[in-house]
């Protein structure tokens, strides 16, 4: 080729980027490649200058500032995300997992426990509707009792409370 250059003469000099640069742009198909470290000035000219072009008018893309474009996006969102922590709206999932297999365990617990509870009762009832009505005023009471917050006062009593009958809940299932 007879309009041959060193690609580290010209790159930084004339096309204002470094020849690491040139090489991504190459590998993207936007230049022509490097061929022995030389590369055809006058098609890389056109090249660089048809990417500025388009670059100019939004429609090419430069990969380097999409980088940075998304990179900041994800820092962004993970401000949001630590804001939204300290201001308690998230929960950590370790702790939300914790949290989810005691209140299943406590359901096992109370559950469980329903035969032995009401076994006396429901052997005197004769009416199969009788027996219904025992066994959903007995569920929807459970239900009320699990669906309440502790107070702030005793949640760490209970839920050390709690987290023994849970541990001991998932012993005896074991």
């Amino acid at each position: 080729m007879a309009n041959e250059v060193e690609l580290e003469k010209v790159s930084h000099s004339v096309f204002g980027i470094t020849s690491r640069r040139y090489r991504q742009m190459a590998s993207e198909g936007v230049v022509p490649v490097v061929i022995k470290g030389k590369i055809d000035f006058v098609a890389a000219t056109k090249a660089v200058i048809e990417y500025y072009r388009k670059l100019a008018e939004g429609q090419g893309s430069i990969s380097l500032i999409d980088e940075r474009a998304a990179l900041t996006a994800i820092k962004k969102e993970r401000e949001k995300l630590k804001l939204e922590t300290e201001r308690g709206n998230l929960v950590p999932k370790e702790q939300s997992l914790i949290w989810l297999s005691r209140l299943l365990a406590e359901i096992k617990l109370h559950f469980l426990g329903l035969p032995r509870r009401l076994a006396g009762s429901l052997i005197i009832l004769k009416d199969e509707r009788e027996v219904e009505s025992v066994l959903k005023h007995e569920i929807t009471r459970i239900l009320w009792i699990l669906s309440k917050p502790l107070p702030r006062k005793e949640r760490k009593k209970k839920s050390r409370r709690r987290a023994t009958r849970v541990v001991a809940c998932v012993k005896a299932a074991r």
